[in-house]
């Protein structure tokens, strides 16, 4: 069984790329929401600041092979 989206981590991490760096793990999880509709996997991961405590960010990750594509959804969400 593979990696599932939305989910922190995930065995394919190495192959993975941050796309996109937020303040906030609901701001990370509207744009995961957007991608995953666009068939494309992701995963976020990290604390935001203003929810949960964190400084150092919640990021947005993708496959290598996805970030132009998921690029392109989000300019368009």
């Amino acid at each position: 069984m593979g990696p599932k989206s939305g989910h922190e981590g995930g065995p394919a991490a190495a192959l993975m790329k941050a796309i996109k760096t937020y303040t906030t793990r609901v701001e990370a999880d509207l744009d995961r929401i957007a991608l995953e509709g666009a068939g494309i996997a992701c995963w976020v991961i990290g604390v935001g600041a203003a929810m949960e405590g964190g400084i150092a960010g919640v990021q947005l990750l993708v496959p290598d092979d996805e970030v132009e594509r998921a690029m392109e959804v989000l300019e368009e969400s």
